[in-house]
């Protein structure tokens, strides 16, 4: 039923998109409502439930205010209503692949509890092994504590600005976060005194290294969104959802304003209309005021998933979509947030979209069937926490900006997770062998 009301929504909403585009991102926010409204069993995708509150947040109301309202980004100007439809089809191609890749999919049967030796009640040292590696992580803060604490937006011309800033500042944040999350998941399981202290001592670390003033809005989104999906994604669905959403659309411009914009003089005048909803604005400036580029075949993608690697070795360094001249010639500044669909548009043109939002899917069809409250708290468990964290500023972009915040979150979990191992290690008991009896007098040898 859930599937049939979506392919229903999409028609709907290509047609209010080809009448006006304003209605179509307010289609796309009905569509999108409702199908969180059906997602409300247990067994259901935790990925479409973020995939959903994702389209919410970025991809309906905003843009369709700023059309309305004739609000432009970054002094580029009014952007016609032809290069916004033309957006809001990409956007409707990479929908329709997301759900593409779940036709058929099994219902999900209920995981089994877990087994006391999984719980590792009463154990002291993983504990401290958790805690010991927090208190190492925030120290590590302090080997450059003019990258974490000052305000955001003041960015040195160093060359070497930005490993120095994944190495001092993002993962060792992200470490802190994470054990803050296992150890939190393990004191809700233990119950015990020592577990709640160390849950709470990690906490305040946490809350020091994640300073909103002096952190990005992605390191916290990485690192404290995991517990949320922990404790309330399958059983408080709607909850999750609307924290989501307030978080990111309600707190989110407010912070960005104290700790960046304020520093800079401005001022609440153009709020609502924040910087971070300039995704879908981005994409249809580009689209009009860029000339039509050749399909890259993947070597779009590839240029923006070649994060890891610097800048001299970066694959296909010419084919980075925000590097063009019609950027530097329409846009006020070259940092802007460009949607994963818009690049696999440039590779694959209209298909480009669909083809991305069919493998994503397809790919967190496995991180699904691993993220249960019950399971035992491993690296791997962890790691699929983060990942679905990570979809949220994955969908808004730009997929080079957003990677060293996800790899990072992604070595903090397999850090906190193998660290949280040692709680089976530790409480595993040999078993005892049977004592073979003596062989009688009267039995012959063998």
């Amino acid at each position: 039923m859930r599937t049939l009301v979506f392919w229903f929504g999409i028609a709907c909403t290509v047609l209010c998109g080809l009448v006006d585009p304003v209605w179509g991102y307010a289609a796309v926010f009905v569509l999108a409502a409702v199908q969180l409204s059906m997602l409300g069993n247990a067994g259901d995708s935790v990925f479409l439930l973020i995939h959903y509150t994702v389209v919410l947040i970025y991809f309906s109301i905003a843009p369709a205010m700023q059309i309305a309202t004739d609000f432009d980004f970054w002094e580029t100007g009014i952007v016609g209503s032809v290069a916004h439809t033309q957006a809001l089809m990409m956007l409707l191609l990479y929908m329709a692949g997301v759900e593409a890749a779940r036709l058929g999919m099994p219902v999900r049967p209920p995981a089994r509890e877990l087994r006391p030796s999984e719980r590792g009640a009463g154990v002291a040292h993983p504990f401290l092994l958790l805690l010991s590696c927090s208190l190492a992580a925030f120290a590590a803060l302090f080997i450059r504590p003019d990258l974490n604490f000052v305000a955001r937006g003041v960015i040195a011309d160093d060359e070497s600005m930005p490993i120095e800033f994944v190495v001092y500042s993002t993962i060792p944040k992200l470490v802190v976060l994470m054990c803050f999350v296992a150890l939190a998941i393990h004191a809700v399981r233990q119950r015990t005194l020592w577990a709640w202290f160390a849950a709470a001592m990690a906490f305040a670390l946490a809350a020091l290294a994640a300073n909103p003033i002096n952190t990005a809005r992605q390191i916290i989104l990485i690192g404290l969104l995991p517990l949320l999906v922990h404790a309330i994604a399958r059983s408080h669905r709607w909850t999750l959802s609307m924290l989501i959403f307030g978080a990111i659309a309600g707190v989110g411009p407010v912070l960005n304003l104290i700790s960046r914009d304020g520093m800079w003089g401005a001022s609440l005048n153009t709020f609502p209309f924040s910087q971070d909803f300039d995704a879908m604005f981005v994409v249809a400036g580009l689209l009009e005021r860029a000339p039509s580029p050749d399909a890259g075949f993947g070597r779009y993608l590839l240029s923006a998933f070649s994060f890891f690697l610097p800048r001299d070795l970066k694959m296909f360094p010419g084919f980075d979509p925000l590097t063009w001249s019609a950027v530097a010639a329409n846009f006020s500044q070259s940092n802007l947030s460009l949607p994963p669909f818009a690049t696999a548009y440039f590779d694959f043109g209209l298909l480009g979209p669909a083809m991305l939002g069919f493998v994503i899917s397809a790919g967190f069809r496995v991180v699904d069937r691993i993220v249960d409250p019950r399971r035992a708290l491993t690296a791997t468990y962890l790691c699929a926490l983060v990942l679905l964290a990570a979809y949220v500023p994955f969908m808004r972009g730009p997929i080079l900006g957003w990677g060293p915040f996800a790899a990072s979150g992604l070595i903090a979990a397999v850090v906190a997770g193998s660290l949280s191992s040692w709680f089976r290690r530790t409480v595993r008991r040999p078993v005892s062998q049977p004592v073979h009896e003596p062989a009688r007098a009267d039995m012959p040898a063998a």
